[in-house]
């Protein structure tokens, strides 16, 4: 199994300026990745600005659909797919690409819960929501993504880092009872128990792996757009990543939420980096 790096810009899930930049920022400071990345094309959409909580929701699905495709394609050719953004809407898309093929659980570690729906978003803004739409909740048009239906049973869920997350959005998550660790929690009971916890529920199952770089500490790494002070450090990321890969059968991995107009000294564009040569080297 070899890895295959599908690039996605996308920035109108999060309606914020820079993301549509990560990509080609990312290649040009890391060149040796200009022949392993295929940048995926983001086609803007005629929008029916009516349809209210959902913003961009034409060329979010649009790209989504295109991303889910290309996933798809690579795991069908016996490969691992990476999908790196971008905002973290595109999990939509990697999700369902993934998920037409086996049945998966998802791990999200982000500061943000991403559950919430066009009903309950303050924002409308479609990357607070890629969670919600897979497990069934949310705009008919991103649920129904490459296939009709739900993706992801919500008892194969774990969220894990979280400090940011809405009123609304956390009574849907307890209603639901999708299981959280959050950033205190695992603060007070040690990183390894917790993860050790994650890896016990995931051993051996089919795993994809939602990767928000906001889910680190932003005293680390800096090219997030909504950073929320905690976290994990870059290096309890990378031990996730390799110890979940190693515990479970772990089928695609997003890394989302690069942004290079926040970076200040190249700190997150080399995180990046290391996280791809550590799947690659556990993968390949």
């Amino acid at each position: 199994m070899k890895t295959k790096i599908i690039g996605v810009p996308l920035n109108f899930g999060a309606n914020r300026c820079g993301l549509e930049f990560s990509i080609n920022n990312f290649i040009d400071k890391y060149p040796k990745y200009k022949d392993k990345i295929e940048v995926l094309e983001v086609e803007r959409q005629e929008e029916d600005f009516s349809i209210k909580g959902a913003k961009y929701l034409n060329t979010v699905a649009k790209t989504c659909e295109d991303l889910a495709v290309k996933v798809n394609k690579t795991l069908k050719d016996g490969n691992f797919p990476i999908s790196l953004g971008g905002d973290h809407a595109i999990a939509i898309g990697s999700i369902a690409g993934v998920a037409k093929e086996k049945e998966i659980g998802i791990l999200w570690m982000d500061a943000h819960g991403d559950m919430n729906t066009p009903e309950i978003s303050g924002s409308g803004h479609i990357h607070g929501m890629p969670l919600a739409t897979s497990v069934g909740h949310g705009h008919s048009k991103l649920i129904d993504c490459f296939y009709n239906g739900t993706k992801v049973k919500k008892e194969d869920v774990i969220l894990f880092g979280t400090r940011d997350i809405d009123e609304r959005e956390q009574k849907l998550i307890d209603e639901l009872g999708i299981k959280n660790y959050t950033w205190k929690m695992i603060a007070e009971m040690g990183f390894e128990k917790a993860l050790g916890e994650v890896k016990e529920f995931f051993k051996g199952r089919n795993l994809h792996i939602s990767f928000d770089l906001d889910g680190i500490d932003p005293a680390e790494i800096t090219a997030v757009g909504t950073p929320v002070v905690g976290g994990l450090s870059r290096e309890m990321g990378k031990i996730l990543i390799s110890e979940m890969i190693d515990t479970a059968s772990v089928t695609s991995i997003d890394i989302v939420e690069y942004n290079p107009i926040y970076e200040k000294e190249s700190e997150t564009s080399e995180y990046v980096d290391e996280l791809l040569q550590l799947i690659e080297k556990k993968i390949n």
